[in-house]
């Protein structure tokens, strides 16, 4: 049994990170350090709030901290976990820099800790039908890769933090985060990366939109970008292959199902419905073929899953720490 401290109860808190540690036989909450004793009690029946960090850090019971506050928090709140003697998942982006992430990772090895990354939507329903589909090589040798983030959220943000300007702020740490994670995931560190952050919403104080070019090998292009002024849903994911194209719209469900209340046992937990099921248009032996393909379940617990057999058996971690490095780098090669 691994012994767990959350730190903040807000959306990731609550709603993507404390129903999996529920759920899973592996861990246990013991701690949870925020302000919110109504929220708590709703989801962990006798558990007081811990209310400061320090005490959560102390406490020699806890084994894992789990890092749920604002993006600026990360670096400093990891840090002061492994100098506790306490593994680590921070959510995502795990720190402002490339340089932050190689110390902590540096100092969880010296420690002999782990430190996990919060990207979870590796295991998102239409990623994990994506990644399905490429290994089927269904498309022939890909040549196009194109994920977007399109959301309509014309007015700020109510949470001041994720409108705050500063180190880790911004759609592209934010969204841009999870589509770079994929597709290092899928393809690895590209040849080269071009593109920008910038501002589209009025009121807004942050870059708020991104558009990134990826070149790897084999002339394949990847393309990546974000904007909270779609009001008109766009695809998802747009694969142009030698031998056809898959076309994907709507989104993973699990963040939706957690906030209404739904468990990762529950039935259903994870399935899109069927109208968001991808296009497939492609051939083989001569015969064409066009139709749907269904969308392979969301399954975020495998975050969880593989958190708990690296540290109980010594498995691999399914996020290696240097591909979040090569993520922050990345990024800063855009935002510099």
């Amino acid at each position: 049994m691994i012994n767990v401290g959350i730190l903040g109860f807000g959306l990731s808190g609550r709603y993507l990170q404390a129903p999996f540690y529920r759920a899973h036989p592996g861990f246990a909450v013991k701690r949870v350090v925020t302000s919110r004793a109504d929220e708590l009690a709703e989801d962990f029946p006798g558990l007081e709030p811990t209310a400061r960090t320090e005490d959560a850090l102390a406490d020699p019971t806890i084994d894992l901290v789990s890092i749920a506050t604002p993006n600026a928090t990360h670096y400093g709140l990891a840090r002061a976990a492994l100098e506790a003697g306490k593994h680590v998942l921070v959510d995502k982006p795990a720190c402002a820099t490339a340089a932050q992430l190689r110390e902590l990772r540096d100092l969880a090895a010296h420690k002999n800790l782990h430190l996990f990354v919060f990207q979870n939507r590796r295991w998102d329903s239409d990623f994990l039908t994506v990644r399905q589909l490429l290994q089927g090589d269904q498309l022939g040798g890909l040549v196009n890769y194109e994920a977007r983030y399109d959301r309509w959220k014309p007015a700020p943000n109510a949470k001041a933090w994720k409108e705050t300007p500063g180190p880790g702020a911004g759609m592209l740490y934010d969204l841009g985060a999870h589509l770079i994670d994929q597709v290092l995931a899928l393809f690895g560190r590209p040849e080269d990366v071009r593109g920008e952050a910038w501002t589209q919403r009025n009121d807004s104080t942050i870059p708020d939109a991104f558009d990134l070019q990826l070149t790897y090998p084999k002339q394949l292009r990847v393309s990546l970008s974000c904007s909270l002024l779609v009001r008109e849903p766009t695809p998802r994911y747009t694969l142009h292959g030698r031998r056809g194209s898959f076309v994907k719209y709507g989104i993973d469900v699990q963040e939706d199902q957690l906030r209404a209340g739904m468990t990762p046992h529950d039935p259903g937990f994870g399935h899109e419905p069927e109208e968001q099921d991808g296009t497939l248009h492609t051939e083989h032996d001569g015969l064409t073929y066009r139709g749907a393909v269904r969308t392979l379940p969301g399954h975020w617990m495998g975050v969880f899953d593989n958190m708990h057999r690296v540290i109980t058996e010594g498995a691999d971690p399914a996020v290696p720490l240097d591909d979040i490095v090569a993520q922050l780098e990345l990024i800063e090669t855009v935002s510099a």
